[in-house]
């Protein structure tokens, strides 16, 4: 008889799921999930079978190709390729997709669906994701800030911030799935950058969307995906799809803050920036679209995160309020 697992198999068996990364430890809960299933007999019909007997299915999409969707079901975490019956139209990263079933069928180890999308959503808390935590607590203090050449009037919109006094700064954590710091090259976000500025654009994407299926709270894989869409002279559909993809990034970083967040979280603290990136697009977008409300919160919003302003938010809080376009700007 025997007594227990030996070996490598009683080390996966008694492994330390606190060093497990989220893929790892739902792809642990898959296969757990489904050895449970087995024993028990609860539902010993294949992943495909179980989809086809759905009325709605969610999908969480962590990369949309050409043709199809990778997804993984909101409910198990099950990985999927998704073909929508109407193609490839508006679906982003991180959003989730409320569909009806049509066929699913397997093929090697692919499980693929096809079917109806009735519904797109941006739900961040239904994605159950661990905040980024917010590290090395200091002080930021307006006296030590550089407002400006000695008598020349500060602009009106950094008073407020001035009067508010010091307050605390922060750094945000930053994901990037396979760095390792001892090899700048390994940083996945700066290849998916070479890729893409070498014009090997298909790459470029399957680096960005690995990031995302690897882990969602990447948050410069959002801010990258924004960017590419958005382009300079974005039209309708470029900026709104771009906005889709800035604030997925948004909403993630909003969990590390909550509600009633009142710090600071300077650029010079660079693992801030991939936020503050996600938050200027969402900006740029809004003005794009025609919202000056919506993007003049938004740059105003930045400049009580940064009031060092090094992306220029003050110059575009000045154009929203003044009513000039986005196409009319001349920055």
């Amino acid at each position: 008889m025997r007594s227990g697992l030996a070996g490598k198999e009683q080390y996966n068996y008694f492994m330390d799921i606190e060093k497990l990364t989220p893929q790892e430890l739902n792809d642990l809960k898959i296969r757990v999930d489904r050895r449970l299933r087995e024993v028990t007999g609860a539902d010993s019909r294949s992943f495909a079978e179980r989809l086809s007997a759905k009325d709605i299915v969610e999908l969480v999409v962590f990369a949309v190709k050409g043709k199809a969707i990778r997804c993984r079901t909101l409910d198990t975490g099950e990985p999927l390729t998704f073909r929508p019956a109407s193609g490839v139209r508006s679906e982003a990263e991180g959003y989730i997709l409320t569909v009806r079933p049509g066929k699913a069928w397997s093929y090697g180890r692919t499980t693929y669906l096809s079917g109806q999308v009735l519904n797109m959503r941006l739900d961040i808390p239904a994605l159950k994701l661990i905040p980024l935590k917010l590290e090395d607590e200091e002080v930021w203090d307006p006296r030590e800030e550089f407002w400006g050449e000695e008598g020349e009037p500060v602009m009106d919109c950094f008073k407020p911030i001035i009067a508010a006094g010091p307050r605390p700064s922060f750094e945000m954590e930053q994901i990037l799935p396979g760095f390792d710091p001892e090899d700048p090259d390994s940083d996945p976000i700066g290849q998916a950058v070479d890729f893409y500025e070498t014009g090997e654009i298909e790459k470029s994407y399957t680096v960005l969307q690995q990031c995302l299926e690897a882990d969602w709270r990447v948050l410069d894989a959002h801010t990258h995906l924004g960017n590419w869409v958005f382009g300079e002279e974005p039209g309708k559909w470029q900026a709104e799809q771009a906005r889709r993809h800035y604030a997925a990034g948004v909403a993630i970083g909003e969990l590390a803050l909550g509600p009633d967040f009142k710090g600071v979280l300077p650029w010079g603290r660079i693992n801030n920036r991939p936020f503050l990136r996600c938050l200027h697009g969402l900006g740029l977008c809004f003005w794009a679209l025609g919202d000056l409300q919506a993007a003049g919160k938004i740059f105003k919003r930045m400049l009580w995160l940064n009031p060092g302003d090094n992306q220029g938010a003050r110059f575009c809080l000045l154009e929203t309020s003044a009513g000039t376009s986005y196409a009319e700007s001349e920055l």
